[in-house]
C-alpha cells in the first residue's frame, strides 16, 4: 500500500483544508517529516489510518474527537486519502460525526459519520463507514491491528518493551499478538478440571449413598462385606455381593410365596366344609318354612274357586250387553258421516277460496316477471361489450407477461455482465501480483548473480595455499589475499534464484493471458448486454444527442424502474380482468334468467285460469253437499251427538263392570292354584337336598374346623408379612445394584476424562512435576519473541558494526515462570549481560531493532503481504553520529525494491542528512500547515 495525495479538513490541528501530494516523494528513499513539538506531525498518519480503518494510529483517539478545535462551525470536517495498491489506484473519504449550521432554519444539526471508497473501474463505490473498512481491509489484506503495528513503528513502546520485567513484556505481547486466548485457554482447562474433581466428589457421594441405602437380614452371610461396601470398594467386587444377595433374597421370596400357596389350599379346604356344615344347616330352617307357607295357601284356593263358580252364568249377560253396545256404535256411526259431510262441504268453501287468492298470486308474480325481463334486457345492453373487453385484456396481460420475462433474462444477463467483469477484475489483480513477483524475482536473480562475481575474487583466495602458485599470477607468495564478503551468495542459491525467475515469468505469462481471455469474454458481455438492453428498452438507452452510456448502477436502476412499471401494469390489467371477468358472467347469468323467465310465463298464464276454474268447481260442490246434510240430519235418533255417545257410554260401562267381576274371580284362583303348586315344589327341592347335604357332611364338628381355620389363617398372614418383607427389600436391592452398575460405569468415564484434563491443565498451567514452569500462553509468547529476535538481530549487528546481538533468556530453574527475559550478547568482548545495562544510543538501537523485527514477524504472519511505505516515530536524539549514520544506513536498507520510510521526528541531523521532507508548521493563531520540500 502507497499513499499517494492526502487532504485533510478541519482535522486535528489542520484548520484549513490542507492536501499533502505525497506521490511527489517519489517510490523509494528516506524522507523525513520535521517541525515543532505538537504541530501535527503524528497527525499525518493517524490521517492515513483513519481514512482506511476509521481509527487513529494510536488508538486512543476515535474519529468523533478529532474535529478541528480552531475552525468555524461551517468548515466540514473530513479526510480524503488517494492510494495504490499493487498497481491501482483507490479514492476513500471519510468524514466523523461532528455538528454542524442547520441548511435552513437556526440552530445545529448532527453530521452523521460516513464514508466512500471509490474504484478505478465501472464498480459502483462503497459506501457506510462499516463496508467501506471492510473493503480495504480487503484490497490491503491487514486488518488495523497489523495495519497499526507494520506501517507506524513508535519508538516508545519498544523502549518499554526492551526493558520491562517478564511480566510487563508479557502484557505487551499479550496486547501485540492478542494472546489472551491462550490464558483463557489455560483458565478453562483448570476450571473444567475442578469442575471435573467436583463431579468426581459428588459421584463418590452417590455411591456410597446407593450403597448404604441396601436392605438385608443381619443373619445374612454378607452381612459384615455388604455393610463394609463404599465408593472406593471395587465395582466388580461390589457387584458379585450385590448380584448374591438378591439371588438369595429373590430365592426366599419364592419359597415364602410357595408356602403361602399351600398355606391357602388347606384354608380353602376347611372353609369349604365349614360351608357345607352351614349349608345344612340353612336348607333345614328353608323347609319348615316353606311347609309353613303350605299350609297356610291351601285355604285361600278354597275360597277362590268358589267366587269363580259364582260368576259362572255373567257369561249370556255379557253377551247381551255386547249386542247393545254394538247397536249403539252403529247409530253413533250415522253423527260420524253427518260430520264428514259438514267438512266436507267446509273444505270445498275453504278450496275455491283458495284457488282464488292463488289465481291472483299467479297473476302478481306475472306482473313481477315481466318487470324483470324489462330491467335484464336494459343490464344486459350494458354488458354487450364484456367478451370483447375480456379478450383484450387476456391479450394485454400475455404481452406484459412476455415482457416480464424478457426483463429477467436481461436482469440475468446483467447478473452474468457482472460475475464477468468481477473475474476480470480479479485475473488484472492476479496478473498484477504475477508481474510485481516477476520483477522482484528478477530483481533478486540480478542482485545475486552480481554479488556471486563480485565475491569471485574472494572464493579464489580461500583455495590459495602458502607455496603453491596462483592460478592467475603464478606467485607462490599471497600477502595481500581478497576476503569473501560474508554475505556472499553460493552458486546453488544463484541458480535457484534464475529458477525462480523462470518460474515468476511462466506464471506472469499464464495470468497476462488469463487476465486477457477473462476481459475480453467481460467485453464481449457487455457488449451483448447493450445490444439487448437496447432492443428491450430503446427509449432507456437511445436519445436524439446520441447513445445513453452504460454502467452497471444505470443498468440496475432501469431494470428496477422497468420492473416496478411492469408489475404496476400486470396489476391494474389483472384487476381490469378480473372486472370483464365478472362482467361476462354476469352476462352469462342474466341471458339463462331471461331465458327461465321467458319460459316460466306461459305456464303461470295457464296456472291462473286453471286456478279460476277450480274455485267455480268448488264453489258448486259445496252447493250440492248442502242438501244431503239436511237429509242426513232429519234421519237421526237423537237430535244431538252428545245424546247419542251418553246412552253408549251407559252400556260399555255396565258391560265393563260385569267383565271385571268375572276377570278378578279367574284371576284371584289362578294365582292361589300358583302359590300352593310353587310352596309344594319348594317343599320337595328342600326335601331332596337336605338329603344330599346330610350325605356331605364333615366327620369333624364345626369348632374343631373353626380351631384349624384360625390356625391357618394366622400362619397364612404371617406368610404374606414374610412375602412383603422379602419383597421390599429384594425390589430395591435390584433397583440399587442396576443404579451402582450405571453409576460406576459413568464414575469410570469421569474418572478418565479428569485425568487427561487435569494432566492438559498441568501441561498448559505449567505445573508439571519434575518439568519446566512455563505457561502455554507463555510458550506462545517465547515463539514469537525469538521469530521477532531473529529479524531484529539482523538489523542490529548492522547497526552496532556486528557488536551486540539480542537473545532469550530461558527459566533459570524448573520451578520458576519466566522465560521472555531478554540478554545481549557483546561480541567484541564474549560476554553476556542484561538489556538494561545497555547506553541511551544502544537502547535505541535494540529499540529500533525490535520495531522493525516486529513489523517484519507480522508481514509475515499477514501472509507476506507487502507494503510500500514505513513510517518511524522519533527516538533518534539519543544516537551519537556514528550510530545515527549506521541506523540511517539500515533505514536505507528498508527502502530497497521502491519503498519509501518516513522517519517522525525534529532531530536536527536528521534535517541535514535526508533532503526530501514534510515540514509541519505551528501557527501561533491556532491551526497547522504543511510544506513539502522534494
Amino acid at each position: 500500500m502507497r499513499p499517494l495525495r492526502l487532504t485533510l479538513s478541519a482535522f486535528g490541528p489542520y484548520a484549513a483544508e490542507t492536501t499533502l501530494d505525497l506521490e511527489k516523494l517519489g517510490k523509494g528513499g528516506l524522507y523525513l517529516i520535521t517541525g515543532d513539538t505538537g504541530a501535527g506531525k503524528t497527525t499525518i498518519f493517524d490521517a492515513i489510518t483513519y481514512a482506511l480503518y476509521d481509527h487513529s494510529s494510536s488508538g486512543i483517539r476515535e474519529g468523533s474527537m478529532l474535529r478541528c478545535k480552531h475552525v468555524d462551525d461551517k468548515t466540514p470536517t473530513f479526510v480524503e486519502l488517494e492510494f495504490e495498491v499493487h498497481g491501482v489506484r483507490y479514492m476513500v473519504r471519510r468524514n466523523p460525526e461532528y455538528q454542524r449550521p442547520k441548511a435552513r432554519g437556526e440552530g445545529m444539526t448532527t453530521e452523521k459519520a460516513d464514508a466512500t471508497l471509490t474504484y478505478p473501474d465501472d464498480r459502483p463505490p462503497v459506501t457506510k463507514a462499516k463496508d467501506v473498512t471492510a473493503a480495504v481491509q480487503e484490497i490491503i489484506g491487514l486488518d488495523y491491528n497489523q495495519f497499526s503495528q507494520i506501517v507506524l513503528i513508535a519508538q516508545g513502546q519498544f523502549t518499554k518493551l526492551l526493558n520491562a520485567s517478564t511480566e510487563e513484556r508479557s502484557r505487551i505481547f499479550r496486547k501485540l499478538f492478542r494472546t489472551q486466548r491462550y490464558a483463557q485457554l489455560q483458565e478453562r482447562l483448570q476450571a473444567e478440571a475442578a469442575a471435573l474433581n467436583q463431579q468426581r466428589t459428588a459421584q463418590n457421594a452417590k455411591l456410597d449413598s446407593l450403597l448404604g441405602g441396601l436392605q438385608f437380614s443381619p443373619e445374612d452371610p454378607d452381612a459384615e462385606a455388604l455393610r463394609a461396601l463404599c465408593a472406593q470398594t471395587v465395582p466388580e467386587t461390589a457387584l458379585t455381593l450385590l448380584d448374591a444377595l438378591t439371588a438369595r433374597q429373590a430365592a426366599a421370596l419364592e419359597e415364602a410365596g410357595t408356602a403361602l400357596q399351600t398355606t391357602e389350599a388347606q384354608l380353602d379346604k376347611v372353609q369349604q366344609q365349614l360351608g357345607a356344615a352351614a349349608q345344612a344347616q340353612r336348607l333345614a330352617q328353608q323347609l319348615t318354612a316353606r311347609q309353613a307357607e303350605l299350609a297356610a295357601a291351601r285355604p285361600a284356593l278354597d275360597a277362590a274357586r268358589a267366587e269363580a263358580d259364582r260368576h259362572a252364568g255373567d257369561a249370556a249377560q255379557l253377551d247381551a250387553l255386547t249386542a247393545q253396545v254394538t247397536q249403539a256404535q252403529s247409530a253413533l256411526a250415522a253423527y260420524d258421516a253427518l260430520d264428514a259431510l259438514c267438512r266436507q262441504q267446509t273444505e270445498a268453501r275453504d278450496a275455491a277460496r283458495l284457488a282464488a287468492a292463488q289465481a291472483q298470486k299467479r297473476r302478481t308474480q306475472l306482473d313481477s316477471l315481466n318487470a324483470a325481463l324489462a330491467a335484464a334486457e336494459t343490464e344486459l345492453s350494458a354488458l354487450a361489450d364484456a367478451d370483447t373487453r375480456l379478450l383484450a385484456l387476456q391479450t394485454r396481460s400475455t404481452q406484459l407477461a412476455q415482457r416480464g420475462e424478457a426483463l429477467a433474462k436481461l436482469e440475468q444477463r446483467l447478473a452474468e455482465c457482472q460475475h464477468q467483469a468481477k473475474c476480470a477484475h480479479k485475473a488484472q489483480e492476479s496478473y498484477r501480483a504475477a508481474a510485481a513477483a516477476q520483477d522482484e524475482a528478477r530483481a533478486r536473480q540480478n542482485t545475486l548473480e552480481r554479488a556471486f562475481l563480485d565475491a569471485q575474487a574472494g572464493l579464489l583466495a580461500e583455495s590459495l595455499t602458502e607455496g603453491a602458485p596462483c592460478p592467475v599470477c603464478g606467485s607462490t607468495h599471497h600477502p595481500a589475499r581478497a576476503l569473501l564478503p560474508h554475505t556472499a551468495p553460493t552458486q546453488a542459491q544463484v541458480e535457484a534464484a534464475r529458477q525462480a525467475a523462470a518460474a515468476a515469468d511462466r506464471q506472469a505469462q499464464t495470468a497476462s493471458a488469463a487476465a486477457q481471455s477473462a476481459l475480453a469474454a467481460a467485453n464481449e458481455a457487455k457488449i451483448s448486454l447493450r445490444r439487448d438492453a437496447e432492443t428491450l428498452l430503446p427509449e432507456r438507452f437511445t436519445a436524439p444527442e446520441g447513445t445513453v452510456p452504460l454502467t452497471f448502477a444505470l443498468m440496475t436502476n432501469v431494470l428496477a424502474e422497468e420492473t416496478a412499471a411492469l408489475q404496476t401494469a400486470q396489476a391494474d390489467c389483472a384487476a381490469q380482468c378480473r372486472q370483464a371477468e365478472a362482467d361476462c358472467r354476469r352476462k352469462a347469468q342474466l341471458e339463462a334468467d331471461r331465458q327461465n323467465k321467458t319460459r316460466q310465463r306461459p305456464a303461470l298464464e295457464q296456472a291462473a285460469a286453471e286456478a279460476d276454474r277450480s274455485a267455480a268447481a268448488q264453489n258448486a260442490s259445496a252447493d250440492a253437499l248442502e242438501g244431503q246434510i239436511a237429509e242426513r240430519r232429519a234421519a237421526l235418533p237423537y237430535p244431538r251427538r252428545a245424546d247419542a255417545q251418553a246412552a253408549l257410554d251407559k252400556l260399555e260401562a255396565d258391560r265393563s263392570a260385569l267383565r271385571t267381576g268375572m276377570d278378578t274371580a279367574q284371576r284371584r284362583l289362578k294365582q292361589a292354584e300358583q302359590t300352593v303348586a310353587a310352596a309344594e315344589a319348594a317343599v320337595d327341592a328342600l326335601t331332596a337336598q337336605q338329603t344330599a347335604a346330610q350325605k356331605e357332611l364333615p366327620a369333624r364338628s364345626a369348632e374343631e374346623l373353626t380351631a384349624q381355620q384360625t390356625e391357618l389363617t394366622a400362619a397364612r398372614e404371617t406368610l404374606r408379612s414374610r412375602e412383603k418383607q422379602l419383597s421390599a427389600q429384594l425390589l430395591p436391592n435390584r433397583k440399587t445394584a442396576a443404579q451402582y452398575r450405571a453409576a460406576a460405569e459413568a464414575r469410570q468415564t469421569l474418572e478418565s476424562r479428569w485425568q487427561w484434563v487435569s494432566a492438559l491443565a498441568a501441561t498448559a498451567g505449567g505445573t508439571l512435576t519434575s518439568k519446566q514452569k512455563i505457561k502455554l500462553e507463555a510458550y506462545i509468547q517465547m515463539n514469537y519473541l525469538d521469530r521477532i529476535l531473529r529479524y531484529a538481530n539482523t538489523r542490529l549487528m548492522q547497526m552496532t558494526a556486528g557488536q551486540y546481538e539480542l537473545e532469550r533468556i530461558g527459566a533459570e530453574n524448573q520451578r520458576s515462570q519466566s522465560g521472555l527475559d531478554l540478554g545481549v550478547i557483546d561480541h567484541y568482548n564474549g560476554t553476556r549481560r542484561s538489556v538494561k545495562t545497555l547506553s541511551g544510543g544502544e537502547s535505541f538501537k535494540a529499540s529500533l531493532a525490535l520495531a522493525l523485527g516486529l513489523s517484519d514477524e507480522v508481514q509475515s504472519s499477514a501472509g507476506g503481504i507487502r507494503l510500500d511505505t514505513l513510517f518511524l516515530d522519533e527516538g533518534f536524539g539519543s544516537l551519537d553520529e556514528e550510530s545515527l549514520e549506521l541506523a540511517i544506513r539500515v533505514l536505507s536498507g528498508l527502502t530497497e525494491g521502491d519503498r519509501l520510510v518516513g522517519i517522525i521526528s525534529h532531530v536536527g541531523a536528521l534535517k541535514d542528512r535526508i533532503d526530501r521532507q514534510v515540514v509541519v508548521h505551528k501557527a501561533r493563531t491556532g491551526g497547522s500547515t504543511v510544506e513539502l520540500r522534494v
